[in-house]
């Protein structure tokens, strides 16, 4: 009976690899603007940004936008740095609109991002974290989806930076992974997954929707936003995928400073409202769960060798067949053996993270929270 259990999970994970091959390959570009384009509103929420923020705001000055149709408003979260030093020495020199403001009361990404909204006049909102890098195509890309008047959001390509270290190419490939899902799930019709390091909206589509879900967690609108524009507007949310849309983000240094992050991430299931996603998320937890207890299952003669072998190989193919193609589309390559190792951690990784996720508090940006 156990064996029919796990070959079943095994087969329906499969099934549901092959469901994101065939959304992503489905997502495409949108095309190009045939009017003119939009005003736009960059929103950075920054902490302790020093030695990253003025690289984000030297790519936007260089981007094939109409640079008068371009804010930029950052909402500085208490940051202990010279974060806010250089932004200010920047914008005296820069050619585009950049506006900073504070946090005082309030604290957190969420509040900072709400409070750069609300000072934003502009029809569209594009997210990017302070720590990014963009493509001088980046901004036309993202908005050209915008073309479509029935188009309320869009979801852009994020890459996490490899470079050389083993460690950093195992996140930017565990990395792609997330994206992936999201755009393929997105193009689907069934929207899971976004990030708010790369993402767009209309400002009135806000008004429409309850902004009071996932009120309970310092960050997640990116998630949040995309399941209630999503569930209003039914074809209103689309992926961009267009390595000129592509933004880089940064991988991270320390072990410790990578799982703080992914229970950061993981602890937002808990508020979700969309049944879809919760399903998603917990049927991926039961799939690893399963994968990490196949040794344990040989080792009480439960299941035999062989078919749990099989399992795991049938399992490893499909992935990695995936993740080849959408590591092509960011330009990077995944290695046989690097995919062997992640293959062998990442059951014990998800199902650590998820537990982990459910209770205490994380570190984030040199500070407690939840």
């Amino acid at each position: 009976m156990i064996a029919i259990i796990m070959s079943v999970i095994i087969i329906a994970y499969v099934l549901l690899i092959i469901a994101f091959w065939l959304g992503w390959e489905k997502s495409q570009p949108c095309r190009e603007l045939s009017e003119e384009p939009p005003a736009v509103s960059i929103i950075i929420a920054v902490r302790n940004e020093e030695e990253n923020i003025v690289n984000l705001l030297a790519d936007i000055s260089q981007q094939a936008y109409p640079l008068h149709l371009l804010e930029v408003i950052i909402v500085d979260d208490h940051s202990t740095d010279s974060t806010v030093r250089r932004i200010q020495e920047f914008s005296n020199e820069s050619a585009f609109t950049i506006i900073l403001d504070y946090l005082k009361e309030e604290e957190g990404k969420k509040a900072a991002v709400n409070k750069a909204v609300a000072l934003s006049e502009n029809e569209i909102m594009l997210t990017a974290d302070g720590d990014c890098r963009a493509d001088t195509g980046w901004v036309a890309s993202m908005m050209s989806c915008f073309g479509n008047a029935d188009v309320q959001l869009v979801s852009g390509p994020v890459r996490m930076s490899a470079q050389d270290s083993f460690w950093q190419r195992i996140q930017s490939i565990e990395f792609s992974s997330l994206i992936s899902a999201g755009a393929a799930t997105l193009t689907l019709g069934w929207p899971t997954m976004a990030n708010a390091a790369n993402l767009a909206y209309r400002k009135d589509a806000l008004e429409k929707i309850n902004l009071q879900v996932g009120q309970n967690t310092s960050s997640g609108d990116d998630i949040f936003l995309l399941h209630e524009i999503g569930r209003i507007h039914n074809n209103g949310v689309v992926f961009c995928r267009d390595q000129k849309a592509i933004i880089d983000t940064e991988s991270a240094s320390a072990i410790s400073l990578f799982f703080n992050q992914r229970k950061r991430w993981a602890g937002k299931w808990q508020f979700y409202h969309d049944m879809p996603t919760i399903l998603l998320a917990v049927f991926v937890f039961l799939v690893n769960l399963a994968v990490l207890s196949l040794p344990l299952l040989v080792f009480f003669n439960t299941i035999s060798l062989l078919l749990a072998t099989n399992l795991f190989v049938v399992k490893f193919v499909f992935e990695y067949l995936f993740l080849k193609e959408v590591q092509k589309f960011f330009n990077s390559k995944i290695l046989l053996h690097e995919f062997v190792i992640l293959a062998i951690i990442y059951p014990a990784y998800v199902t650590f993270v998820a537990l982990a996720s459910l209770i205490g508090t994380y570190m984030w940006k040199d500070r407690k929270t939840r």
